[in-house]
């Protein structure tokens, strides 16, 4: 059961962190995420449907930062009033008080490591979807504007835009087998098949150029469709790993590391058979060195891959490290004023946690040190804050 002053300090963070989380995610979502998708030209309707998808991230964003401006608004007070110098005069440990902190910013945690993989997985090909059902309008609202649009594979120039038709369009694009087709004509009208995930284009008076293989003119019309979406469909072999659930990263590695098996295996025959036929030259072909490319990105995504699930976890207890190391400083500090504390304790946050974390994680996809490596910032900051804890407790202020 807690004491009373344990349910004290659990309720007045809960309540702190609940407003602060309110207001700091109305600000991403309303001032950056609605803010930019306006400028795209999404217009209200799509900045509602894209709202749902850009949540998750935003309060992943959001939830370490609000818990600790909450850790350091309660106990900056309560240190401020003396009531730690009271408790401790009477042979009462601090050290109780802190343990609902702590219980709660380790559950945020793990809430925020769910919010990061949805966030990562379903959020970012919702944002996707939207802002692709969308392009129709973005790519008019883009063109008014700049005279120039390019999503995915495409890219179009016009010299103006009057209503829907787009004057002296000039289109680049790239079908599968990687030639550049180039279409001109003198006016065109875009429109964007949902079904297909494809922009169709009804093109009059102009020629088209596919590569330098071929080229035709056409005095009338002409409907040129163009995939946004090209490529096979994604597997376990082939999909980024940040997009990845983390359900299908244990499996993907095994995969992964199967193929890595495979194309070691094809070297070493290839290598054996040059050898064995006296074929030196082969041993510095194109062949071998695209196999030994190809062994290379298959190492790099493998160590990716294993780096992905450590990250995520990583970062959600970016919550628990801050809080606890906010919990001592902001004791120390002995101060009401909420931004006072808040800055003073964020400072060595910003300024330590996020440079070490992010070059932890670029070594551990570059594997130059172990997945598991992504876990050094948190553990610097937890044991740092255990540290001076203990001085709170046997040297206090």
């Amino acid at each position: 059961m807690l004491t009373t002053i344990q349910r004290r300090v659990l309720r007045d963070i809960s309540l702190m962190f609940i407003v602060s989380l309110f207001v700091i995610t109305l600000m991403v979502m309303f001032i950056g995420v609605a803010r930019e998708a306006f400028n795209q030209g999404l217009g209200v309707i799509g900045v509602m449907q894209l709202i749902p998808f850009a949540l998750p991230d935003a309060l992943s964003l959001a939830v370490p930062g609000t818990a600790l401006f909450s850790v350091c608004v309660v106990y900056g007070r309560m240190s401020a009033n003396n009531e730690f110098t009271t408790m401790q005069s009477v042979g009462i440990s601090p050290i109780p008080t802190m343990w609902p902190a702590i219980a709660l910013t380790t559950m945020l945690s793990v809430l925020t490591v769910g919010l990061i993989n949805v966030a990562f997985t379903w959020g970012f090909y919702g944002v996707q979807n939207v802002v692709m059902s969308s392009v129709e309008r973005v790519a008019y609202g883009v063109l008014q504007r700049e005279h120039y649009f390019q999503q995915g594979p495409l890219s179009l120039r016009v010299r103006e835009v009057n209503g829907e038709d787009l004057l002296e369009p000039v289109i680049h694009f790239r079908r599968s087998k990687n030639e550049l087709v180039t279409i001109t004509a003198s006016k065109a009208v875009l429109t964007y098949e949902e079904d297909e995930q494809a922009i169709k284009l009804c093109l009059t008076n102009g020629a088209a150029k596919v590569g330098n293989v071929a080229s035709f003119h056409f005095p009338d019309t002409y409907v040129q469709r163009i995939p946004l979406k090209s490529g096979p469909a994604l597997d376990l072999l082939t999909e980024n790993p940040s997009h990845m659930p983390m359900s299908d990263l244990p499996a993907a590695s095994v995969s992964q590391a199967a193929d890595i098996q495979r194309r070691e295996s094809e070297i070493a025959v290839q290598v054996g058979f040059s050898l064995l036929s006296s074929r030196n030259d082969a041993l510095a072909g194109a062949e071998l060195q695209s196999r030994a490319a190809g062994l290379d990105a298959s190492e790099k995504r493998l160590h990716r891959l294993n780096a992905e699930m450590h990250r995520r976890w990583a970062s959600g207890f970016t919550c628990l490290a801050m809080s606890m190391i906010g919990i001592p400083l902001a004791i120390r500090l002995r101060t009401a004023d909420t931004m006072t504390a808040f800055g003073i304790v964020f400072l060595p946050t910003l300024l330590v946690y996020y440079p070490l974390f992010a070059l932890t994680v670029d070594m551990a996809k570059d594997g130059r040190i172990i997945a598991q490596g992504v876990w050094i910032a948190n553990l610097v900051f937890i044991a740092t804050s255990i540290v001076m804890i203990r001085n709170l407790v046997y040297r206090p202020a």
